[in-house]
């Protein structure tokens, strides 16, 4: 919050006396900051003297100053802002007025939301006095929606590669980047800015390699003895370079500044075997057994070996053409649907699953705002409106004016809204174990996949599939419903 400019009297209403059955309201929006200010012809009398004609000029309905005085445009943490796209939501406000376009913001993509989004969402069209931008004029208005969406993009993408940049930094200076949740064992400490040990999850990392390293357990059986959910866990944790006292960021190695956990030695002897393993393992077969359906008559579908001695194939099958014994299984004789490479069928499905894993494990790694980050956002706003109450409170001591009172509780309000925002917000990101270990997983699985057994790869797709339509050809993979379908939204069909 900035210092306010000189006082402007208003020939229209503002925003916060606005009648109850006032509709179809125009939507006056001016906004000045200290910045702005300074420089000549640019003040909040100059915008509204310039949109006052316009209104008078062309009779525009029920006009309303909607004013932030002394607040920036980088972001739309302004009163007035949001309470005209509150009331642009609800159907009210059908004409939005401003000086130019930078008064709705200081950036691209600030802009374009507005314009290209919250506009056309609530069917509201818009005007830039200045700028003579007019969005009934729909040839001129869609190609500064087209140039204003080149400049987002090119914005979005400076943004990113500045945050990529400075991970890599922080990887380089032997510090865990961010992003996702922290490898097990671990966790992250604001105060060091870097990985501590957990001290219960800890100890568990070298039980881990000690029990694998034996030869005596398998990854289920460990998982079982540590308390994780599942042997992918265990495959993830075994590979992980982190527990060296290294940092991995986009395949390169650094020296990191945290407590390794596992020596050189035990490492190296843990990759041996996993290689080992992964020579003698042989091909999987039977891995959707009980996941696979007829796309054309609806029954269930089944593994069959067929041919003879070296021929002999695995074909998978619909029940209703080749039920034996179990007729009720029977959904209609006469299906038309074909017979399957059992092989084909399991390579795209495990296709598809390593696409879920390469773009969940990119989405992780590309994220450029953590949940850490979006609460300090809301605390930095929750900072601001506190010192305006205060600021508004201690202005009425000094002068007694009632309507600074008003706009306290007003600001009061907004506290107590931001305050249950972030209590929501922490809600949202308290992850449960089974989350933090299904992230692993799912981190973890393109570099583990080939070292499973066929039991633990069943377990893999269960986890992660509910069912395979096959239909004429066609193979349709359904996920299951996971905190993940909005990261890998359009990969997959879904049921």
């Amino acid at each position: 919050m900035k210092e306010k400019s000189k006082v402007i009297q208003f020939d229209y209403p503002l925003f916060d006396a606005i009648p109850p059955e006032m509709e179809d309201i125009t939507a006056l929006y001016l906004r000045v900051s200290t910045d702005m200010q300074a420089q000549d012809g640019y003040g909040l009398d100059t915008q509204y003297e310039k949109i006052r004609k316009y209104c008078e000029a062309y009779e525009v309905p029920n006009p309303v100053v909607f004013v932030d005085d002394g607040y920036t445009g980088v972001n739309d943490h302004r009163p007035a802002y949001q309470k005209m796209l509150e009331l642009m939501h609800k159907g009210r406000i059908k004409f939005v007025i401003t000086y130019s376009l930078d008064r709705i913001g200081r950036n691209q993509m600030l802009i374009l939301k507005f314009l290209k989004e919250e506009c056309v969402k609530a069917g509201c069209d818009f005007l830039a006095v200045k700028d003579n931008i007019d969005s009934r004029s729909k040839q001129t208005y869609g190609i500064l929606i087209s140039i204003l969406s080149i400049f987002a993009e090119f914005d979005h993408d400076a943004i990113v590669e500045k945050l990529t940049l400075g991970r890599k930094q922080r990887a380089r200076d032997g510090y865990w980047k961010g992003g996702g949740v922290p490898p097990f064992g671990y966790y992250y400490s604001k105060e060091e800015n870097n990985l501590v040990v957990d001290p219960v999850k800890g100890p568990l990392v070298k039980k881990i390699f000690n029990l694998y390293n034996s030869m005596q357990y398998s990854p289920r059986q460990i998982a079982d003895i540590v308390g994780m959910s599942s042997d992918v866990m265990v495959f993830g944790v075994l590979k992980n370079r982190t527990y060296l006292g290294e940092i991995t960021f986009r395949g390169e190695q650094y020296l990191g500044k945290h407590e390794p956990l596992i020596d050189e030695e035990t490492f190296k002897r843990t990759q041996e075997i996993l290689r080992k393993r992964s020579v003698i393992r042989g091909d999987s077969h039977y891995l959707l057994s009980s996941l696979v359906y007829c796309g054309v008559c609806g029954a269930k579908m089944r593994y069959m070996k067929w041919g003879k001695g070296k021929s002999q194939k695995l074909k998978i099958l619909c029940y209703s053409k080749y039920a034996s014994t179990k007729s009720y299984l029977i959904k209609d004789p006469d299906c038309s649907n074909y017979t399957y490479d059992a092989d084909e069928v399991e390579e795209n499905v495990v296709s598809v699953i390593m696409d879920f894993a390469f773009k969940y494990r990119d989405e992780l790694s590309n994220r450029v705002i953590t949940e850490d980050e979006v609460i300090s956002g809301l605390l930095g706003r929750l900072d601001t409106l506190k010192q305006e109450y205060n600021r508004l409170i201690y202005a009425y001591k000094k002068i007694g004016d009632d309507d600074l009172l008003d706009q306290a509780a007003d600001v009061d309000a907004a506290c107590k809204k931001l305050e249950r925002e972030i209590a929501e917000e922490r809600e949202k990101q308290t992850y449960t174990k089974q989350i933090e270990e299904n992230e692993n997983m799912l981190r973890t699985l393109p570099d583990t996949w080939g070292v499973m057994t066929a039991e633990e790869k069943q377990n893999v797709i269960r986890s992660l599939v509910s069912k395979v339509k096959l239909k004429h050809g066609e193979i349709k993979v359904y996920l299951n419903k996971t905190q993940y379908e909005k990261i890998v939204l359009g990969v997959v069909d879904q049921e």
